[in-house]
C-alpha cells in the first residue's frame, strides 16, 4: 500500500500544474543567470559559470527559494484531503496511518527532487548557448553536476519537504504552512547574522547550518578561483557532518508528524470551545427589543456608518488573524537583529541614530508589510466565497462601494500599524542602547509616511489583481510574478521609473541633508501611480464579483454602461493625474536630463574608449597654477566655477595638440579660451575638446586655459539622485566641475565580459613596472604638484571649504565668501565643501586641527581631533616635516560611506566614524585608525606620489595602512593588534576567489583593494616586525627626501622593495621580503595539540605539536608547496588572544623559534600555567586558516 499511494501522489504532483510552473520558472531563472549578464547567481570574476563551485552555489542558492516550491508539493497532501471532502472516505479505508502519510510524502517529494532536477540541467544548457561568452566556461563535467544535486541539494530539498510536511500535518493549514515557510526564512537569517558571522562560533554554525551554506562557506571560504575552477569540496568532515545533520532533522521532522497525526478530523481547542459556549449563553441570555416607530431616514450618515462599520471589521478580521500576528513576530524579530547588528564596522556597532536605522528597517521590515498586502488582498477579497457566504452578502442592500473600499482601507491602516510597529521596535533597540533622542519626524517623514504609500499602491494593485483573477491562488500567483519580474526587468535594461508599476525611488537619508536627494522626486511618482492605482481601483470596483457569475467576460461586457458613473469619473480624474504628472517627469528626465539605462551607458563607455583611448599615451603640458572661483547656491543645487590653468610644457617634446575634457555628465562645459589654441574637435557626446596650437607648444613653453562651468540638478534625474551637490553637505571634487587635460582610463568599462561584447580588448591594464615611460605619469593622471589659489562663495548660513591656508573669510549680504590659497604644492586633484558646519579647532605644533562636523553628530569630534594629533606626532617623528599649517576634517552626507585624504583637507562621512559607538573599550577604535590612514596621506599621496604603473599603489595606499597601524600599535599596544590583523587577514583571503583579472604580488598590484589595503596590512606589520619598526621608518623618510613634490619621474614599488632589502641583515630576512612583496606567497601554520607539565620547581614546561606549510601561487591561485625555514612567534598565554577581555597581562610569553616545512613539536617553559598556546598567535603571517593557530593545552 506504500509504494501504492507514493506512486499515486507523484503522478498527481507530476500532472499538477504547479510542479510545471516551478519547472518553468527555475528553469528560466538558471538559464538566465548561466547564460545572460544580467542575473548572476554562481561564479563571477575569474571563477567559470560552469565550475563545480559555481554549479554547487547555484544549486544551493535555488534551493533555499525551492522552499515555496516545495511547500506547494508536501503541504497539501494531507490539507487538500480535507478541502475536498475526500477526508472522510480516506479515514473509513483500512490503509494504515504509516502507509498514508509516509507514502503520500514520498510522492511529494520526489516530484520536488523530479522538478529541482531543472537547476543543474539548465545550468548545463546554459552553458552550451553561442552567444555566452567561452573566457567564462569551463569544461562541463557530469559528476559535478550529479554531485552538487546527490550530495549537497537533495538533503537540504528534502529536509526543507519534511519540516513543512510536519507543519501542514500538524496544522492542517496551508496558510500557516506559508507563515511556516517566512519563519524558517527569517530565523535562518537571524541564526548566520548572530552565530554564523562570529569567527569563535563559525565552525558550530558550519555543523548545525540546515542548508548547509555554512558548511560549504567553511570549507571553500579561502579557495582561489583556481580551487574553485577544479573541484568540489570533499564531501567528508563538516560537510559531511552537515549533511547527515540535515538529513537528521528531517528525520525528526518526519516523526514529530507521524506522532502527531490522527485519522479523526479536526476539532475545534477546548479555549475555543468555551468561548463559544459562553458566546452562546450571552446571547441566550439577550431579550429582544421592540421598536414601535422607526427613526427617519439619513442615507449620508448611514453610508459613512457602514464604511466605518465594515471597514473596522476588515481590520479585526486581519489583526485577530494569528497569521498576521506571527508575521508580525517575524518581522520584528528579523529587524530586530538587523537593528541590533547591522551597520558594524570591525565588529564595532555605530549609535543608533535614526538615519542609520531606517535603511536596516527597509532592507529587513519591509518584506513583511509586502506580504500582509499581498496575501490579504486575497484573504479580504475571497473570503466570503471560501466560507461559502457570499450569496448571503451580495444578496443585501449594500452598495457597490462597500465591496471594495473598506477592504482597501482596512488593508491601508493595517500596513501602517505594521510600519508603526517597527518604529517601536527601533526605539526601543536606541533606548537599549542609551540613545534617546527619539526623532519621531524622521520616522514619520522619511519612514512612515512613504513607505505606507508605497505600499498602499501594492496593496491596490493586488486587490484589482485578485478582482480579475478566477481563484486567490493565481492571484497570489501574478502578485509574485509582478515582484519578481520588477526586479528582472529592471536589471535588463527596463527600469525606468515610469514604466514599472509602483517605482517611487526611496532615495537615501541623512541627518545633513534629510531627505533632499530623491524625497520631493519620490513624492511625484507616488503622485504619477497613485493616479493608476485609482483607476485599479476604480475598476476593481466596476468589476468586484456579485452574486453566482465568477467569470471576467460577462463583467467585462458589462463595463461600459457601468464606467458611466461617479465611479468612471474617479477613474477618468486618475488617468488625468498620471498623464499630467507623467509629462512633467519624462519631460524632467527625458528631456531636462539624460536618462540611459545600464545597457546605453555602456555603450556610451565603448564608443569613447574606442575613439579615445588612443591618445592616453598623449603626453600633455602639466599644471603649474590654479585659480578659481566658485559659488555655491546651495538651495539650487547650483554652482558655477571659473578658472584659469597655467601650464608647461614639460614633456620634452613640442606639444601640437590639447586635449581637453570634462569627466562628469552632470557638469556642463560653458566656455574655455586657449589663447594661442583654435578648436579643432568639439564632441560635445563625449564632452571632449581638441585644441591645436597656432604653434606647436614649445618645451618649457607656458600657456594659459580659461573656462566656466555649471552644474545644476535642477530637474529630476531618472539615472541618479545627485548626492555630490546638496542643500547641506556640498562635496565635489574638482573632476566633477573643472576639466581636465589629456585623456585617461579612469571609469572606462572593467568587467571582461562586457568589454568583449563590445568588440573591446578583454583587459586595461595597468602599464607594466618595467615601463619606464610610464613614470611620467602619477598615480592620479596628469595632475602634477601646482599652487592654488580658490575663491568660494556659498550660502551666508553655511561654511565654504577649499584646499589651502584660508586668507579671507567674510559675508555680504546672503552669501558667505572665503579664500584658500596653497602656501606648498598640491596635487590638481582637490575637494570643495560647503555645509551648515559646527567648528573644533585644537593647536598641535603650529599645525591648526580642525573637525567641521554636523551639530547632531558630536560623539566622536574629540576623538578625531586626538588621532590627528597623534598621527602628526608619529608621523613629523618618523617620517619628515608636515606640509601645511592646517589639517581638516570635514563631514559629509552618509550616502557613501567612506573617507578620503586631499591635501590638508579630509572629507569623512556621517555614517562612518561621526557615529561610531565606541562606549566601550573593547571595541576596535576604527575612527582612529581611518583618521590615522587619511592623515597617513598627507605624507604618502600629498607628499610623495607613485607613478600609475604596477604597484603605484602600495606606495600610497599600502604605506598609509602602514602608518595608521603604527599609530594604533602606540596608542594601543602590540597585544591589541591580534583582531584587527585578523579582520586584515580574513577579508584578503576571502576576497581572493573573486579577484576578476589576476591577483598580482604587492610589488605590482593594480589597484586591488583587497591586496593593497588588507595584504598589504599584514605584510607591513609583518616587515617592521623582522626588520625594526625604526629602521623601516629611517627607510621610508629616506624614500620620502628623495621625492617629496618631486615630478616626472614618480616613484616606483621598486624604489620601496630596494629600500627593504637595504635593511634585510641575513638570507632568512632577504627571503622574507621577496616572500611578502614578490610573491603571492600563503603560509598554512596549525598548533596540533598541547600539553602542560608542571616541574619540580613549581613552573610549568609546555609541549607544542605544529604543522607549517609554505606555498607559492600564481595569478590564478594554483599553488606550489615550498621550503619554510622562518623563525616563527610562539605565544603561550592564560587567555585567547582576539578576545574582548584580552590584554597585554594575558601574555606567559612570546619568543621567536625556528619553524620549518612539516609537523615538529616545540618545549617551553614558564612560571604561569597556559591555557592558550600556539604559533603566530597575532595574525602577523598570511596564514589560509588563522583559526588553528591556537589550541588549549590537553
Amino acid at each position: 500500500m506504500f509504494s501504492k499511494i507514493a506512486q499515486f501522489e507523484l503522478r498527481y504532483q507530476m500532472r499538477n500544474p504547479v510542479f510545471w510552473v516551478a519547472i518553468v520558472i527555475f528553469f528560466l531563472l538558471t538559464f538566465g543567470a548561466t547564460a545572460s549578464d544580467s542575473i548572476q547567481i554562481g561564479g563571477g570574476g575569474n571563477i567559470n559559470l560552469n565550475s563545480p563551485v559555481a554549479i554547487l552555489q547555484t544549486q544551493m542558492i535555488l534551493s533555499l527559494f525551492f522552499m515555496f516550491v516545495t511547500t506547494a508539493f508536501v503541504a497539501n497532501v494531507v490539507v487538500r484531503d480535507d478541502e475536498s471532502g475526500f477526508g472522510p472516505m480516506v479515514r473509513s479505508t483500512q490503509v494504515t496511518k504509516f502507509a498514508y502519510l509516509m507514502g503520500r510524502f514520498t510522492g511529494a517529494t520526489f516530484a520536488a527532487l523530479a522538478a529541482f532536477l531543472v537547476v543543474p540541467l539548465a545550468i548545463f544548457i546554459g552553458s552550451l548557448m553561442p552567444w555566452v561568452d567561452s573566457e567564462t566556461l569551463g569544461p562541463n563535467r557530469f559528476m559535478d553536476y550529479a554531485t552538487s544535486f546527490a550530495l549537497f541539494a537533495a538533503p537540504t530539498v528534502i529536509l526543507l519537504c519534511a519540516v513543512f510536511f510536519a507543519v501542514a500535518t500538524v496544522t492542517r493549514s496551508m496558510m500557516y504552512s506559508y507563515v511556516a515557510v517566512v519563519a524558517f526564512l527569517v530565523l535562518y537569517v537571524v541564526f548566520n547574522v548572530v552565530v554564523g558571522s562570529e569567527p569563535e562560533y563559525r565552525d558550530t554554525a558550519a555543523l548545525i547550518d540546515p542548508l548547509g551554506f555554512g558548511a560549504i562557506a567553511a570549507e571553500t571560504r579561502y579557495w582561489t578561483a583556481a580551487e574553485s575552477n577544479a573541484q568540489l569540496p570533499a564531501f567528508a568532515g563538516t560537510i559531511l557532518y552537515n549533511r547527515l545533520f540535515a538529513l537528521g532533522l528531517a528525520a525528526l521532522a518526519l516523526l514529530f508528524a507521524y506522532w502527531r497525526f490522527s485519522f479523526a478530523e479536526k476539532g475545534v481547542s477546548a479555549r475555543k470551545a468555551k468561548k463559544l459556549a459562553n458566546k452562546a449563553a450571552k446571547l441566550a441570555r439577550t431579550e429582544p427589543r421592540t421598536v414601535s416607530v422607526l427613526p427617519a431616514a439619513q442615507p449620508e450618515k448611514a453610508a459613512l456608518a457602514r464604511l466605518i462599520a465594515t471597514t473596522r471589521f476588515e481590520i479585526g478580521q486581519v489583526m485577530r488573524h494569528p497569521a498576521f500576528i506571527v508575521l508580525m513576530i517575524i518581522g520584528l524579530f528579523n529587524s530586530g537583529t538587523a537593528l541590533l547588528f547591522g551597520n558594524e564596522i570591525y565588529g564595532t556597532p555605530p549609535i543608533p541614530a535614526t538615519f542609520t536605522l531606517i535603511p536596516l528597517l527597509q532592507g529587513t521590515f519591509s518584506i513583511i508589510p509586502l506580504i500582509i498586502a499581498i496575501y490579504y488582498g486575497g484573504e479580504l477579497v475571497w473570503r466570503d466565497r471560501d466560507r461559502k457566504f457570499h450569496e448571503v452578502i451580495d444578496s443585501t442592500s449594500l452598495p457597490g462601494w462597500a465591496y471594495m473600499i473598506p477592504k482597501t482601507i482596512a488593508v491601508t491602516l493595517v500596513l501602517l500599524s505594521t510600519l508603526l510597529i517597527s518604529v517601536v521596535a527601533a526605539m526601543l533597540v536606541q533606548a537599549s542602547r542609551g540613545y534617546f533622542n527619539f526623532e519621531l519626524d524622521k520616522f514619520l517623514s522619511w519612514y512612515i509616511l512613504p513607505n505606507t504609500a508605497d505600499l498602499l499602491l501594492i496593496g491596490v494593485l493586488s486587490v484589482f489583481v485578485q478582482a480579475l483573477s478566477p481563484n486567490k491562488f493565481v492571484g497570489w500567483g501574478i502578485m509574485v510574478l509582478y515582484i519578481v519580474g520588477t526586479i528582472t526587468l529592471g536589471s535588463l535594461g527596463y527600469g525606468h521609473p515610469l514604466l514599472l508599476y509602483g517605482t517611487t525611488a526611496i532615495g537615501p537619508v541623512s541627518d545633513m541633508n534629510a531627505d533632499g536627494v530623491a524625497g520631493a522626486l519620490s513624492w511625484w511618482l507616488r503622485l504619477y501611480w497613485g493616479g493608476v492605482a485609482l483607476l485599479f481601483a476604480v475598476l476593481a470596483h466596476l468589476l468586484w464579483r456579485r452574486g453566482t457569475e465568477t467569470r471576467l467576460m460577462p463583467r467585462l461586457k458589462q463595463l461600459p454602461r457601468r464606467i458611466v458613473s461617479g465611479a468612471g469619473a474617479l477613474g477618468l480624474a486618475g488617468v488625468v493625474t498620471t498623464v499630467g504628472t507623467g509629462v512633467f517627469l519624462y519631460d524632467q528626465m527625458n528631456v531636462q536630463n539624460d536618462y540611459r539605462n545600464q545597457d546605453a551607458t555602456e555603450k556610451l563607455l565603448a564608443d569613447y574608449e574606442k575613439k579615445y583611448l588612443k591618445y592616453a599615451s598623449l603626453k600633455q603640458p602639466s599644471l603649474t597654477d590654479i585659480t578659481m572661483e566658485i559659488d555655491i547656491f546651495p538651495e539650487e543645487r547650483r554652482m558655477e566655477a571659473s578658472g584659469t590653468y597655467q601650464m608647461v610644457n614639460d614633456t620634452g617634446a613640442p606639444v601640437q595638440t590639447l586635449h581637453v575634457r570634462l569627466a562628469d555628465s552632470d557638469t556642463e562645459l560653458l566656455t574655455v579660451d586657449i589663447p594661442g589654441a583654435t578648436l579643432e574637435t568639439d564632441d560635445t557626446r563625449f564632452k571632449h575638446r581638441i585644441y591645436r596650437f597656432d604653434t606647436p607648444l614649445a618645451v618649457n613653453e607656458t600657456a594659459t586655459l580659461t573656462f566656466t562651468t555649471r552644474r545644476w540638478h535642477k530637474a529630476f534625474s531618472a539615472s541618479g539622485y545627485g548626492t555630490r551637490l546638496v542643500e547641506n553637505g556640498t562635496f565635489l571634487n574638482n573632476s566633477e566641475f573643472a576639466p581636465e587635460l589629456g585623456m585617461n582610463r579612469n571609469g572606462l568599462l572593467t568587467d571582461r565580459s562586457t568589454r568583449r561584447s563590445y568588440g573591446l580588448e578583454p583587459e586595461l591594464r595597468s602599464p607594466k613596472l618595467e615601463d619606464e615611460a610610464a613614470r611620467d605619469r602619477n598615480y592620479v593622471g596628469d595632475a602634477d604638484w601646482v599652487n592654488s589659489d580658490i575663491t568660494i562663495s556659498t550660502s551666508a548660513d553655511q561654511v565654504p571649504i577649499a584646499p589651502g591656508s584660508k586668507v579671507s573669510d567674510e559675508t555680504k549680504g546672503d552669501r558667505r565668501i572665503a579664500r584658500f590659497r596653497s602656501t606648498n604644492p598640491i596635487l590638481a586633484f582637490f575637494s570643495v565643501q560647503s555645509a551648515d558646519y559646527e567648528i573644533a579647532t585644537r593647536e598641535a605644533g603650529g599645525v591648526e586641527l580642525q573637525v567641521f562636523y554636523d551639530a547632531q553628530h558630536p560623539y566622536n569630534v574629540e576623538r578625531m581631533l586626538d588621532a590627528m594629533d597623534r598621527s602628526l606626532g608619529y608621523y613629523r617623528a618618523n617620517f619628515g616635516p608636515y606640509q601645511f599649517d592646517h589639517a581638516r576634517i570635514i563631514e559629509f552626507p552618509g550616502y557613501a560611506s567612506f573617507a578620503q585624504a586631499f591635501a590638508g583637507t579630509m572629507p569623512y562621512s556621517e555614517s562612518l566614524g561621526f557615529v561610531a559607538n565606541l562606549a566601550d573599550p573593547g571595541e576596535i577604535d576604527y575612527v582612529t585608525y581611518i583618521t590615522a590612514h587619511e592623515v597617513a596621506h598627507q605624507y604618502w599621496a600629498h607628499q610623495l606620489i607613485s607613478a600609475d604603473m604596477q604597484g603605484g599603489t602600495i606606495m600610497v595606499e599600502t604605506l598609509a595602512q602602514y602608518s595608521a597601524l603604527m599609530v594604533m600599535k602606540e596608542l594601543y599596544g602590540e597585544d591589541e593588534m591580534r583582531r584587527f590583523l585578523k579582520f586584515e587577514l580574513d577579508n584578503y583571503l576571502s576576497a581572493r576567489g573573486s579577484e576578476a583579472i589576476e591577483e598580482l604580488p604587492l610589488e605590482r598590484v593594480e589597484n586591488q583593494g583587497y591586496i593593497h589595503y588588507r595584504k598589504g596590512s599584514v605584510v607591513m606589520y609583518l616587515l617592521q616586525d623582522r626588520l625594526g619598526e625604526d629602521r623601516v621608518n629611517a627607510m621610508l623618510s629616506g624614500l620620502l627626501d628623495r621625492y617629496r613634490f618631486q615630478s616626472q619621474p614618480y616613484a616606483t614599488s621598486t624604489d620601496l622593495i630596494e629600500g627593504f632589502y637595504s635593511l634585510a641583515r641575513d638570507d632568512a630576512e632577504r627571503d622574507l621580503v621577496r616572500d611578502l612583496l614578490q610573491r603571492i606567497t600563503v603560509y598554512d601554520l596549525k598548533a596540533e595539540e598541547a600539553s602542560v607539565r608542571e616541574l619540580d620547581d613549581g613552573r610549568f614546561e609546555t609541549t607544542i605539536t605544529i604543522t607549517a606549510a609554505k606555498f607559492y601561487a600564481d595569478g590564478e591561485g594554483k599553488e606550489t608547496e615550498a621550503k619554510l625555514s622562518d623563525i616563527i612567534e610562539i605565544g603561550v598565554f592564560t587567555d585567547r588572544p582576539g578576545g574582548d577581555a584580552f590584554a597585554s597581562e594575558n601574555v606567559i610569553l612570546m619568543e621567536r623559534r625556528p619553524v620549518k616545512s612539516g609537523e615538529q613539536t616545540i618545549t617551553v617553559v614558564t612560571d604561569r600555567k597556559p591555557q592558550w598556546v600556539g604559533i603566530d598567535p597575532y595574525n602577523k603571517y598570511v596564514d589560509r586558516n588563522s583559526d588553528d593557530n591556537l589550541v588549549a593545552p590537553g
